[in-house]
């Protein structure tokens, strides 16, 4: 990755240093540009790979979030299954006819 100075910088210090300096100074400044650049570059990798995750890290959060979502579901099954008994158990006893049909079924009256 060569970095570049600017051809009117160029020429500002040709104008004041002299050729072979100018020329010097420009090499030097693109030199320590482009080392700066690839330093700054293996830093910001650096840190992005430590916010990042792993493939292995990744595998085992999914595998806790499914466990999870498996317990939930479960609660959520028996909570829907308690709902269930106690919406029969109310249309039962809340309507006359089925209250005279399970005491016909079961003997009590006639």
């Amino acid at each position: 990755m060569a970095t570049t100075i600017p051809i009117k910088v160029y020429e500002i210090l040709e104008d004041r240093l002299g050729k072979e300096e100018a020329k010097q100074l420009v090499h030097e400044i693109e030199t320590s540009v482009d080392a700066i650049a690839a330093q700054k570059k293996v830093e910001i990798r650096d840190e992005l790979s430590k916010e990042l995750l792993t493939k292995a890290e990744f595998h085992s959060e999914m595998k806790a979030m499914r466990a999870e979502m498996a317990t939930m579901e479960q609660k959520l099954l028996r909570r829907m299954d308690i709902y269930f008994i106690i919406i029969i158990c109310l249309l039962i006893l809340l309507n006359p006819r089925a209250i005279d049909l399970i005491a016909k079924l079961l003997g009590i009256i006639k």
